[in-house]
Formats: structure tokens, sequence, C-alpha cells
């Protein structure tokens, strides 16, 4: 099986052209079968390259070949959620957003209540440091599953950054009823000391005016 994965990675990446504006890998030479194409050995192969990609060494070689392997899968199993969240990490790690989004809401049409692509999709806003549509894809995560522990940490987080400590601290407490460790404790507890400070803030405050 070894031996098949290296002739058809050779087949891609010896003889194809990676085609960036039709967001797809084309086979000018050759027609494969992808019903014969064993998905489990080509699944594996492609989370090693996308692992490899994400180790920064020769990264766009990595994912130009994870880009090649999940476009085999998909074209095998087209149903499949994970492969377009993937591919739509590959092309946001590439910088080419529109192809990410592209994948990342045909994910979402796949399956509306998978928690996946919503959560992929707000990693890629919150990486360009654009807190609010990151928010907004967190939330839908979290309303298709609000016990994944990273999605209930990421909301906390945001919230934080955002100045709503209150919010901050829901969430923050949430995932750590899921997955409890020491970094997250400290980052809970320092939240309540300012949350307190910030309640008595706005307590001084009210009373100001009203007393003026």
């Amino acid at each position: 099986m070894g031996r098949l994965v290296f002739l058809l990675l050779l087949l891609i990446f010896g003889a194809t052209t990676f085609a960036t504006e039709q967001a797809s890998v084309e086979y000018s030479a050759y027609t494969i079968d992808y019903a014969k194409l064993d998905e489990t050995t080509l699944k594996t192969e492609a989370e090693h390259l996308f692992e490899l990609a994400n180790l920064g060494e020769n990264q766009e070689k990595y994912i130009a070949q994870a880009l090649g392997v999940y476009q085999l899968l998909l074209k095998k199993c087209p149903d499949k959620v994970e492969y377009c969240v993937r591919l739509g990490q590959l092309y946001s790690m590439l910088k080419k957003d529109r192809y990410a989004k592209e994948y990342y809401y045909r994910a979402i049409t796949l399956n509306p209540t998978s928690h996946l692509p919503y959560e992929s999709f707000g990693d890629f806003y919150y990486e360009r440091y654009d807190f609010r549509n990151a928010l907004k894809q967190y939330k839908r995560a979290y309303n298709s599953d609000n016990k994944v522990y990273n999605v209930n940490f990421k909301m906390g987080t945001i919230y934080h950054k955002l100045g709503d400590t209150h919010s901050a601290l829901k969430y923050l407490k949430e995932a750590e009823a899921l997955v409890s460790n020491e970094e997250l404790a400290n980052k809970i507890r320092i939240l309540e000391e300012l949350n307190s400070l910030n309640a008595v803030y706005y307590q001084n405050t009210r009373l100001h005016f009203v007393e003026d």
C-alpha cells in the first residue's frame, strides 16, 4: 500500500498543474479512478502533509502536496465536511482568502449542524484580527455543540479582548468544566479580579452621578 501512495503522489506532484485560479488541481495527462483509491491510506498521508505544513519549514511545498491529496479525497468523498475544512485551512495558510471561504461555506452547506466548519471559519477571522466576525462563527459553533473545549476557550478569549470580562468568564469557566488546567485557572482568577474591579468602578461612577 505504501508503494501505491508513492506512485499516486508521484503522479499528482510530478505531472500535474496546480491551478489556484480555479481552486483545484488539474490532471492534464491522467484519468484517475477514484473508486479504486484507498481513502484511509490517502487520509493518513494527507494528515501527515498537513502537519508538516504547520511546522513552517518548506511550508508552501507541503501545502501544495496536501492540497493535492485532499482534493483527491474530496473528489472521492464529496460529502465529507472534514476534507472541505482542511482545504479551507490550507488556502487560509496560503492567504488565498476567497478560496478558503468557499471551502468553509461548502463545509457548512454539507452539514450546518457540525461545529467543525464554524470553529475553523472562526479561526480564519481570528488569525486576521477580525475578532467580531470570529466571534460570530464561534457562537455558531457553540450553538452546534457547547461541549467543545476549544470553542468555549476561544469565545472567552475574544470577549476578554473586547473588554467584556463577564462574558469572558462565562465561557472560560465552561471551558474549565470540560478540561481543567492550571494556566486556564490562573486566567480565570485574574479575570475575576478584573471583573470585580470593574463592578466597583461602575458602581462608584453611578453613585457619583447620583450625588451630583
